[in-house]
């Protein structure tokens, strides 16, 4: 009986530490601020109750003579792993995104269901929280009505589509003013996401799947990923 109890825990232990890892939220946080003139994106990532981190930050953007100048920021950070922190600098001109568009094409093309696969991780996706506050002017009262509408349809398509590939947990909160006493564009934008840690590992082994039966293999993704 005593045999019989420690093969039944040696088994079901591991599977309820699965089980419970599986669990786990996944959360990303998306930010981004426009005011005064100074540009700011950051993306963050957290999993297991905060062991592993990881943040993406562009704390500056400017128009440069080869288009949109950004500044990267990489940094890794774990109790239990290296920190590892990059900073890189970009040019993305016309020409940068017709490169990146195309090799997305071509990733989309070439793998198999890439966009089933997509679109069924994103129904396992919940959104907690959606703010979007935008205020635009241009120094011209009928301009800026016009903006202003302009604005409030891109912001509502945006959280329309959302809301067909996502679960929305938490009301949205979306706001347009118009300012017609100065020519300006400031906006905030703030988005948590959660996926569970299984649904994530699972979408990321189906995808290694697709990636090994491209043409190219894995090869493909790497040069496109690396060059980008």
């Amino acid at each position: 009986m005593g045999a019989w109890l420690g093969w039944l825990a040696v088994v079901l232990v591991p599977l309820l530490l699965a089980a419970a890892i599986a669990a786990v939220p996944v959360r990303a946080r998306a930010e981004l601020s426009r005011h005064e003139g100074d540009d700011n994106l950051s993306l963050q990532v957290k999993t297991l109750f905060g062991l592993l981190k990881f943040k993406w930050e562009i704390p500056m953007m400017k128009l440069g003579k080869n288009g949109l100048q950004v500044e990267e920021l990489a940094q890794a950070d774990s109790p239990s792993l290296l920190h590892a922190e990059s900073a890189d600098k970009k040019d993305i001109g016309a020409s940068r995104i017709a490169e990146l568009l195309q090799d997305a094409w071509k990733l989309l093309r070439r793998t198999e269901n890439l966009t089933g696969l997509v679109r069924r991780t994103l129904n396992k996706v919940e959104i907690s929280r959606w703010t979007w506050r935008t205020t635009i002017g241009t120094g011209d009262a009928v301009w800026t009505a016009m903006s202003t509408g302009a604005v409030w349809s891109l912001q509502t398509a945006a959280l329309g589509l959302l809301s067909q590939l996502c679960r929305l947990t938490a009301k949205p909160q979306m706001d347009v003013q118009p300012d017609y006493r100065s020519a300006r564009l400031e906006t905030s934008f703030d988005c948590i996401a959660e996926i569970r840690l299984g649904n994530a590992i699972l979408a990321g082994l189906q995808l290694l799947v697709r990636m090994m039966r491209t043409e190219g293999g894995v090869r493909l993704w790497q040069n496109i990923l690396f060059k980008a």
